[in-house]
């Protein structure tokens, strides 16, 4: 009668026992890449970085990224895409179990165009 009441109470302390899912153990980050008129700019080069983390992704067809699993700490994005001007967020703090959300509206990159003429002299 001893054993089957230990018995059950160990069953009983193990599945009391709090659980802490992976989820909570790290976070996420995301955001929505987007030009100046709102519109959302697919296939976007995101890289996304800490001091011993880098990960290169893109857009989706939506404008948008995601990040998973990443450790709790400071990370910076840098996003690109043709004809605009590269933006770079720093300061971004990761806390276990939250997302945090880098939207970024990148700007119209001026274009450089530089013309060479050469005479001849004869």
């Amino acid at each position: 009668m001893i054993y089957i009441a230990t018995a059950l109470v160990v069953t009983f302390l193990a599945t009391a026992a709090p659980r802490i899912p992976a989820s909570l153990t790290t976070g996420s980050l995301h955001g929505m890449v987007t030009d100046p008129s709102g519109a959302v700019i697919p296939g976007a080069s995101v890289t996304v970085m800490s001091a011993n983390f880098v990960r290169h992704i893109s857009t989706d067809e939506s404008g948008q990224y995601t990040v998973s699993g990443l450790s709790a700490g400071h990370y910076r994005v840098q996003i690109h895409a043709a004809g605009f001007s590269t933006l770079d967020k720093s300061g971004l703090v990761l806390s276990p179990g939250y997302e945090t959300e880098a939207d970024a509206q990148l700007s119209i990159s001026a274009s450089k165009q530089e013309i060479t003429v050469a005479a001849g002299l004869d």
